[in-house]
């Protein structure tokens, strides 16, 4: 029995023992699974965190793919890029094209030639009819012009300036020129048709070097094109001066910018004009410091785009241009946001009929009260369609366009309280058009006479054109009527 108990108790020793070794081993095993299990989470929660980054990484890069779209489809439609930098430049599908032939149509009112006073007469009388008979001539006649333009030889007049003595003093004289006569070489008419060559048809000064010697028969040297045309700068000042007086006294203006280079350096071309005066300024600043220096504390209306720098003058005498306005809202249109492409498709259409109603009443086409109506009616939808894009997620440039709108919105409109307003800024950026044209041929000045040169012949040639009269002959009429002593 004794033996039976010491083994029994042997026996639940040694089961005990491994029972306590079992234990310490599930206790290692636990730590052990509780270490692994913290880092697991660890590594888990380092993922999400990865996986999160990521996420924002592919939001961010999806964003900025979206806005690179954009600026691809960016053209002279929806942006302020000119049609000359569209990249992909689409046919326009006609929707309602025509069958008919090309060239004018019936009705079409034609030009017919109106027959000039002629130089010479050639009477041309028949001789014989065809069956030998004679013939009696009557006193009426089919008559044909003919139109050439004669070889041009210049005319040159020579002044033989004599010298004498005094017969008393003994003192040498020399016979005067006229008054009238400058003491350059060529005339008034000759200056003219250089300046004008090189001023109102762009041609470089050697392009006039040799339009005189193949055309005119005249040859001179670079130089004296040069110098012609710094005599006629300053011939121009005072009624350059003249014209910026006017420009200050007018009751409207449309004003626009764009870039200019002088010696290679930035500046600006600004112009300034309304429908019978035009006034190019060519500066180094794009600041308001220009408008000021140039129109002083003007009291007009003004026809302009958003630009901060017009903000020097009044907001009640604004207009917004409605060109640049559409322009913005196509580019809403061609977001690649849906809600927002919603969006601007509502303003491009709302923007259109605007345009429509405007052209119609001032055709007297639809009654003056039931275009207010229809306007206001517009103007309401307008800003609400702002407030809810501004509403929209995800697309900060819209947001920073639509607040910039909504800050001016009142300016979009004084076209409809005075008739006499223009809804687009369009008439500053056709007589922009003249400069452009004449930088991108002449590139661009290299001396503050040259400045001053572009501006007051671009100037006389935008305001007469709009004038409808003849740049040429004013020109002309400037350099005869100015005394050329001691230029």
């Amino acid at each position: 029995m004794t033996n039976f108990l010491q083994a029994r108790v042997k026996f639940l020793e040694e089961q005990n023992a491994i029972f306590v070794n079992n234990n310490m081993l599930l206790i290692k095993e636990n730590t052990l699974l509780k270490q692994t299990v913290e880092v697991l989470e660890q590594a888990l929660a380092k993922q999400k965190e990865n996986t999160h980054n990521q996420q924002e990484q592919l939001n961010s890069q999806q964003q900025e793919i979206n806005r690179l779209k954009e600026r691809l489809n960016l053209n002279s439609s929806n942006s302020s890029l000119p049609p000359s930098r569209d990249l992909y430049r689409k046919k326009k599908e006609n929707k309602h094209q025509s069958h008919r032939k090309p060239g004018g149509q019936a009705g079409h009112q034609g030009y017919i030639y109106q027959p000039k006073p002629p130089d010479k007469i050639v009477e041309l009388k028949p001789d014989l009819c065809s069956c030998g008979g004679s013939l009696k001539i009557k006193n009426r006649f089919t008559a044909k012009q003919r139109i050439e333009l004669p070889p041009i030889k210049p005319y040159v007049t020579e002044y033989r300036c004599y010298h004498a003595r005094c017969v008393q003093c003994q003192r040498k004289i020399v016979a005067p020129l006229p008054v009238e006569v400058g003491k350059d070489l060529l005339g008034p008419h000759a200056k003219a048709i250089i300046c004008a060559l090189n001023g109102f048809c762009q041609n470089s000064k050697r392009e006039v070097q040799a339009i005189l010697k193949e055309i005119f028969n005249l040859s001179v040297s670079l130089g004296l094109v040069c110098d012609t045309a710094k005599r006629v700068n300053k011939q121009l000042e005072s009624s350059y001066i003249s014209m910026q007086q006017k420009i200050k006294n007018s009751e409207y203006l449309h004003i626009d910018e764009t870039g200019h280079k002088n010696k290679g350096e930035r500046g600006w071309a600004w112009v300034f004009t309304n429908q019978e005066d035009t006034l190019l300024k060519l500066t180094t600043s794009r600041g308001q410091q220009v408008l000021s220096e140039t129109l002083g504390s003007y009291s007009g209306k003004v026809v302009s785009d958003r630009y901060a720098v017009y903000n020097y003058f009044w907001p009640d005498k604004r207009q917004i241009c409605w060109s640049h306005l559409t322009r913005d809202f196509e580019r809403f249109a061609h977001s690649l946001n849906p809600s927002l492409s919603a969006e601007g498709t509502r303003l491009v259409s709302l923007s259109k009929e605007i345009f429509t109603l405007t052209k119609a009443v001032i055709k007297e086409l639809i009654k003056e009260n039931y275009y207010l109506r229809r306007i206001s009616k517009v103007k309401r939808e307008i800003g609400y369609i702002f407030k809810k894009i501004l509403r929209i997620r995800g697309i900060p440039h819209a947001h920073r366009v639509i607040g910039r709108m909504l800050k001016s919105f009142s300016m979009m409109w004084l076209f409809v309280k005075e008739k006499g307003i223009a809804m687009t800024n369009n008439l500053a950026e056709r007589q922009l058009r003249k400069y452009v044209i004449y930088r991108k041929k002449l590139l661009f000045t290299w001396s503050e006479w040259g400045n001053q040169y572009v501006e007051r012949m671009l100037s006389l040639y935008l305001s007469y054109r709009l004038r409808k009269d003849n740049a040429f002959a004013k020109l002309y009429s400037f350099i005869q009527n100015t005394s050329l002593v001691g230029v």
